[in-house]
């Protein structure tokens, strides 16, 4: 789940008060684009100061809205630039007018308007998306020189009602915002609800009455991207708005809830979607013929669509929401999140095994539904298929995903279930602690010219393989950088012999490969001088902060183990081994010890399990304490002398 912090402990009383009172005497409109005239409390550790963005719509009725929206940004490097707005998107449903864009130069002189007939038209389209009603409209431009401030704006008219963009004034760490105001009028026909979301310790302003919605929100300095800080929607404010009685690509709907809103989106985007051709339901059933076990039917039927089927995202049929048929997944052999969902889906139900059709929010940063607030939320399906005894998760747009494995880009969240009887929240799995293991083991010689080499085998379960599963499709060039990357305290390693291996029933990856050093021991006068942990340490320390801001979190933990046996040069000896340690804190634990396998031979063991969790930010300097003693025990040295 989401770390929801109470805004009042992120903005401190000072903070608060600075907001109220920044010094605007003088900043006019007719100045408004020039960069120097900002004031230096939203100018500083800013990417970009939004100058004014203005959000405008009317409900006219269930299928029948008009709005516009403008924007006024300036950018200050490179970063900023994902705060220009460039885009208007448009379909059957949606038309767009007086569309343009501006750009001034740092000094607030007009150098380029960009009309409507001067935007790029195309098929909004990315590298999966190949299939598509939706176009786009976008204007391109590469500033010579920074700041720079773009202006854009349009005005729409929709017969799509089911959306209703959320106000989000703050967009991001580093981008400092002037005025942000969100103005909705609803026809007096059409019951509506609304969330105001860490709306605490924003000095927003509410000028609503009635059925029209008016908020505002200005003078805020960028927030700096403290290191571990939360997702940003996480305490940013937020308005949502969602239509009780709404429309949607030619199909009315109501809900006020996730029970109906679950049960209208299961009768209008997947009913009736799942029907089979006979001779694929015949394959089916001929090869799970002799199978009892649900659990292994559901396998064989998950393995099938992997094996048959490709993912291409495919936006077409209410809005891009309803799945394209089962039927004709099984002729083309190909389909998107929602297609291909639903296709196996079909393919269970064909055997008799019921399955969740469920809508989520996908990405490595966890996302939930709005547990009290049902609106068309997400944007990805997977599916699950409970059991007697146990339930399933499947990702069916993956040809290569493990069965019953979400990774992390549907860990962990809260989901919505499309049912018939009506809809409802779902967990997905968490993948904590010591599921997301890292076991490396070596067995490494050491020689008295300085050198090291041996061979290392890595074996993650968990998020580990998930993050690592790519790595079986780099070339040979890349695989090198990613290994001396990932062994950047070793100068000069070189990395042979390579194998990689997916036990994907097991969710398994592993690496083996040879490795050699040539300068890793140190000498003082007749000693020589080793750290022992030398194939996997931890030795980063989050950044120092005077004055944390922000609270910290450790979105997934894990379980890092280390197991090495090390050779020591000939005619040498270890004449002392140190004690174990021992860390133990509210963020973990770390054990480490040093074994005397015999006269020439060591072993090290290492185990650092971090805990999940989310923390206020008085507590970042115990954790950053912690993380500190972790990098000192895996830095040890160790000494050898002669015979």
């Amino acid at each position: 789940m989401f770390l929801q912090p109470n805004p009042t402990q992120i903005l401190t009383p000072r903070l608060l008060f600075l907001l109220l009172l920044l010094p605007w005497a003088g900043f006019s409109q007719g100045n408004l684009y020039q960069a120097s005239q900002l004031p230096d409390s939203l100018v500083s550790g800013a990417d970009a100061v939004i100058l004014k963005e203005r959000h405008q719509m009317k409900i006219l009725s269930p299928d029948r809205a008009e709005g516009s929206f403008f924007k006024a940004v300036t950018v200050f490097n490179e970063q900023g630039e994902y705060d220009v707005e460039r885009v208007a998107f448009y379909d059957d449903s949606r038309s767009l007018s007086n569309l343009q864009a501006e750009i001034y130069d740092g000094n607030g002189s007009l150098i380029e308007k960009i009309k409507s007939r001067d935007f790029i038209d195309q098929a909004a389209v990315d590298g999966f998306s190949v299939i598509t009603d939706t176009r786009l409209k976008y204007f391109s431009y590469t500033a010579p020189r920074y700041p720079y401030t773009v202006v854009f704006s349009y005005e729409f008219n929709t017969s799509n009602t089911a959306f209703i963009p959320a106000w989000s004034p703050l967009s991001g760490y580093g981008v400092g915002l002037v005025n942000s105001s969100f103005e909705l009028e609803i026809d007096g026909q059409i019951p509506f609800r609304i969330k105001e979301k860490n709306f605490e310790g924003f000095a927003i302003e509410n000028n609503s009455s009635g059925r029209l919605l008016q908020y505002r929100l200005k003078n805020i300095p960028p927030f700096e991207a403290e290191e571990m800080s939360p997702v940003y929607r996480a305490f940013a404010p937020q308005l949502l708005v969602s239509l009780n009685e709404f429309h949607l690509e030619g199909v009315d709907g109501s809900a006020t809830d996730w029970t109906s809103m679950g049960r209208w989106q299961y009768h209008n985007l997947i009913e009736n979607r799942d029907q089979l051709p006979p001779e694929t339901v015949a394959e089916v059933s001929q090869m799970l013929e002799g199978i009892t076990d649900p659990r292994e039917k559901v396998k064989r039927i998950y393995q099938y669509v992997q094996d048959n089927t490709r993912y291409i995202s495919v936006q077409l049929g209410i809005g891009g929401w309803m799945p394209i048929s089962a039927a004709d997944v099984d002729k083309d052999k190909f389909g998107d999140c929602k297609g291909l969902t639903n296709y196996t889906k079909a393919l269970l139900n064909s055997q008799g095994i019921p399955s969740n059709y469920c809508v989520v929010w996908a990405g490595a940063e966890k996302r939930d539904m709005e547990a009290d607030f049902a609106s068309m939320q997400g944007n990805h399906v997977i599916l699950n298929v409970p059991l007697e005894q146990d339930e399933i998760w499947l990702e069916c747009t993956s040809q290569t995903m493990p069965f019953n494995f979400l990774g992390d880009f549907t860990d962990d969240r809260k989901v919505l279930v499309l049912d018939p009887k009506g809809g409802y929240l779902k967990h997905t799995p968490a993948y904590n602690g010591a599921e997301n293991l890292r076991l490396v083991k070596a067995k490494l010689a050491l020689a008295t010219d300085g050198s090291l080499k041996g061979e290392v085998g890595i074996l993650s379960e968990g998020v580990e393989y998930d993050q690592r599963l790519s790595m079986r499709d780099f070339s040979e060039e890349r695989r090198d950088t990613y290994y001396k990357n990932y062994w950047d305290y070793l100068n000069g390693i070189k990395i042979s012999e390579v194998a990689w291996y997916n036990q994907k029933d097991s969710v398994r990856f592993g690496e083996k490969m040879e490795v050699a050093v040539l300068d890793y021991l140190s000498q003082a006068g007749n000693d020589l001088f080793f750290k022992p942990n030398t194939v996997d340490r931890h030795l980063s320390v989050p950044n120092r902060y005077r004055n944390r801001q922000l609270p910290f979190e450790v979105p997934r933990g894990y379980l890092h183990k280390a197991e090495f046996v090390i050779e020591l040069p000939e005619g040498y000896v270890l004449p002392e081994i140190p004690e174990p340690v021992t860390i133990d804190s509210d963020f973990g634990k770390y054990q480490m010890e040093i074994i005397r396998i015999s006269e020439r031979e060591i072993g090290y063991q290492r185990s650092l399990e971090l805990a999940p969790g989310q923390y206020a930010k008085n507590r970042y300097s115990d954790y950053r304490n912690f993380r500190r003693e972790v990098a000192r025990a895996e830095n040890i040295n160790l000494l050898l002398q002669p015979k």
